[in-house]
């Protein structure tokens, strides 16, 4: 089981390295291109939104006539026998539209057309943040792999420093015992870390449409933040719910127009027994709205609209909390960054290459290397968490600023 796990462990690293060597590296800006036209989720938003625009087209159309052909007094008795006394009556009827319908009906398609076009504005703002944070993922995963393999190396130089000291005497077996296990350790470490390599590089891919899996991030570490939008800018989430509140108000006109009858007026040309004789007809018909007013309709129709203004309320009071809270998350991570990249990172690996050489020259202990390497590796995965947490506030900040006109 032992040789198993060691074999594993070894075929993953040497197939996640091999993939690391021959991987494509993209830039945020490449991502960010690729994603926008190929990925999935656009083009959705995009083929909702052309269907918005053909129905609000649609909308203004007004009913069609209708041709109506009877045959009457045929195949009867008595005198109705045969087809001697036959009428047949060609007429055309149309159904005139009242109470504003025609209006209140495209009033509501163009108010969905305008939430049609923000959701695609949402969809592509959306994309753009998780390619953001995808892409710094990947960079962290990396970043984090590499490490791992540099540990491994690392902990494969101090078991063949630990051996020469135990088989000169110098030091105890147990030293060697626990260099091995520090090695093993660090396999394991490595492989865990190109398994999350191998996701990380997969979820991107999948984001920008991508059919390699080998992907490789180039770091971006300096993006500059941006700037404050003047309190009475409304951000895209805003805009989109206040769109859903003009087609909840729109939908109350239409339901109020549904509640007015529409008249049917008809007209047409009669012909009498064998078509020697022919008259006029012309009619006209109206509901009588005795039973159905369509006060529940009306109803909906309002309660959805009040529903709609505390959406809107709340989506302004979502819309400054996360601005808010992204920039301060923002500004954390920036500070972060500029601690753990400054002397303290320095002086770990000056302390490490210290420790080593001592090591090997039998002035320190393999417990005090131990502790300098690991000090040295735990600076610098809090470095990479910094710049991970950095990239995903900024892109949560993106997210926040953004407006239908961008």
């Amino acid at each position: 089981m032992k040789l198993t796990l060691r074999a594993a462990l070894l075929a993953g690293a040497l197939v996640a390295s091999s993939g690391a060597a021959l991987a494509e590296s993209i830039n945020l800006a490449q991502a960010l291109v690729q994603g926008a036209e190929q990925s999935p989720r656009i083009a959705q938003a995009r083929a909702l939104a052309q269907a918005a625009e053909a129905r609000a087209r649609q909308a203004g159309a007004p009913p069609n006539p209708e041709l109506s052909v009877e045959v009457e007094n045929f195949a009867g008795t008595g005198m109705f026998q045969g087809f001697g006394s036959t009428e047949t009556t060609l007429a055309v009827s149309q159904r005139f539209e009242l109470g504003g319908k025609r209006g209140a009906r495209v009033a509501v398609a163009s108010a969905e057309r305008d939430v049609a076009f923000l959701s695609l504005k949402r969809a592509e703002a959306d994309l753009v943040r998780d390619i953001r944070i995808a892409h710094a993922e990947l960079r962290a995963a990396e970043d984090r792999a590499l490490l791992a393999r540099d540990n491994v190396a690392q902990a494969r130089e101090l078991l063949r420093t630990a051996k020469v000291l135990v088989e000169a005497g110098r030091d105890p077996p147990l030293r060697q015992l626990r260099a091995e296990a520090v090695l093993s350790e660090a396999q394991a470490e490595e492989a865990r870390r190109f398994g999350e390599l191998l996701n990380a590089r997969r979820l991107l891919a999948d984001l920008i449409g991508s059919s390699d899996r080998e992907l490789s991030a180039i770091p971006v570490y300096d993006e500059a933040a941006p700037g404050i939008l003047p309190p009475e800018t409304p951000s895209l989430d805003v805009q989109l719910v206040a769109a859903e509140c003009s087609v909840a108000q729109a939908r109350i006109r239409v339901a109020q127009a549904e509640g007015v009858p529409d008249i049917t007026a008809s007209g047409g040309v009669r012909r009498i027994a064998d078509g020697r004789d022919t008259t006029f007809i012309a009619g006209i018909s109206i509901p009588l709205p005795v039973r159905n007013r369509n006060r529940g309709g009306i109803e909906a129709a309002q309660s959805d609209a009040v529903a709609c203004d505390a959406a809107l309320a709340q989506a302004r009071l979502d819309a400054g909390r996360e601005q808010h809270d992204a920039r301060m998350l923002l500004g954390a991570a920036d500070a972060r960054v500029e601690a753990l990249s400054g002397p303290s990172l320095a002086q770990a690996e000056e302390a490490v290459r210290i420790a080593r050489i001592g090591y090997g020259a039998g002035k320190f202990s393999l417990i005090e290397l131990l502790d300098a390497q690991a000090a040295l590796t735990t600076a610098k995965l809090a470095l990479i968490e910094a710049r991970l947490d950095r990239a995903r506030a900024l892109a949560a900040l993106i997210r926040a600023n953004a407006r239908a006109g961008d």
